[in-house]
């Protein structure tokens, strides 16, 4: 440990910030980190648009950037527009070292080609190569990660997950409903990495259909702009205010579906909280939990001693990005036993620590 400590202080990363006495032995030294003596750049690629940021070590953002994707973007155009948004952002950042770039983006995620799997909303970019052509372009070392996995990051570094050691984020992002899940005080990605699709667990259908949906087809952005129109978060939480009936009917709605689905990974997993997070207003984010708490209540089982706690996620600076800005840091210094790692034919590793060829544990700290 004494070795590492050294190799961090040398590097400027770590600084003894004082001793702490009591018991035996000399006094113990407290160390802290040298929030402005590195940075990152976090991207967030959606079905819409790429958003970015610089943050330092603390999670303090610096600037930001974003570009909307014109309708049935290209691959080349995805491309052009995450070097567009990270070459910005490389040009304002501060001094002090580059760890590396985190690339959140909507899933389900190919680790061994660095891409999106191909989807309905992804047809002409999805598949494509993303991670190591951008690394290649910028020059630093790029993470992919699911994003609402990357938001579980940024939550258990810099928000609401630093209180649990078990904890399921679900993500109000793009089309769909996503979660990111923390178990042990360890991220949990699955083999795929694809683990924790919290918005394609099985719901009843409220019309009384002997099918069942999925809950994101009943609580998702997509979902709400399908039965309310295309509305802002400023004009939601009017709504909201004014008691609107149909926004009312549509929490309701939404509320019963995310119980039914909570229920179901509380009896599996038997987590200490549930954080919503996303592009719906903490006012929204409260109202839904408001709702959630009576329908879910009898869907536990006998004698199960426990609910997990449900809060609204961090806010100021957009969870996602934070939590990309987060991943270079995050999956340097944290051994994760799940997931597999796999290389090309290349020889290149492709995991999530991968972009650049010299790799990165050590040479983004050791500079």
């Amino acid at each position: 440990m004494s070795y590492i400590v050294a190799e961090l202080m040398d590097a400027g990363l770590i600084h003894e910030s004082g001793r702490r006495s009591g018991g035996r032995g000399q006094p113990a030294i407290e160390l802290g980190i040298r929030a402005d003596a590195a940075w990152t750049i976090g991207l967030h690629l959606d079905h819409r648009r790429v958003s970015g940021c610089v943050a330092n070590l603390a999670g303090r953002v610096s600037a930001r950037r974003h570009r909307t994707l014109p309708n049935r973007a290209t691959s080349a155009q995805v491309r052009r527009s995450l070097l567009d948004v990270a070459g910005v952002l490389l040009a304002s950042a501060p001094a002090g070292r580059p760890l590396g770039v985190g690339l959140a983006a909507v899933g389900p995620l190919d680790l061994a080609r660095g891409s999106v799997v191909e989807s309905s909303h992804t047809s002409r970019w999805g598949n494509e190569p993303l991670r190591e052509p951008l690394a290649d372009a910028l020059g630093l070392n790029v993470f992919l990660e699911n994003n609402i996995t990357a938001t579980a990051i940024g939550e258990y570094w810099h928000g609401r997950g630093q209180a649990f050691r078990n904890f399921l984020v679900i993500g109000f992002y793009g089309a769909g409903l996503g979660g990111g899940l923390f178990l042990r005080q360890r991220v949990y990605r699955g083999s795929g990495p694809n683990a924790a699709e919290f918005g394609h667990m099985p719901v009843a259908d409220p019309g009384g259909g002997a099918v069942a949906v999925h809950v994101e087809s009943l609580a998702s952005l997509d979902a709400l702009h399908r039965d309310l129109g295309t509305s802002s978060p400023d004009e939601l939480d009017a709504r909201l205010v004014a008691g609107d009936d149909a926004l009312d009917r549509w929490l309701h709605v939404a509320a019963r579906a995310l119980a039914q689905a909570m229920a179901s990974v509380d009896h599996l997993l038997d987590l200490d909280a549930i954080i919503l997070t996303g592009h719906l207003s903490p006012a929204m984010l409260e109202a839904l939990i408001e709702r959630i708490t009576a329908p879910r209540e009898p869907l536990y089982m006998q004698g199960w001693h426990r609910r997990s706690e449900l809060l609204v996620g961090r806010e100021g600076a957009d969870p996602v990005l934070l939590g990309a800005a987060t991943l270079p840091v995050y999956d340097t210094l944290v051994t994760v036993p799940h997931g597999r790692v796999d290389t090309t034919s290349s020889g290149r590793t492709t995991g999530r620590t991968t972009g650049r060829p010299s790799g990165c544990p050590s040479g983004c700290l050791a500079g």
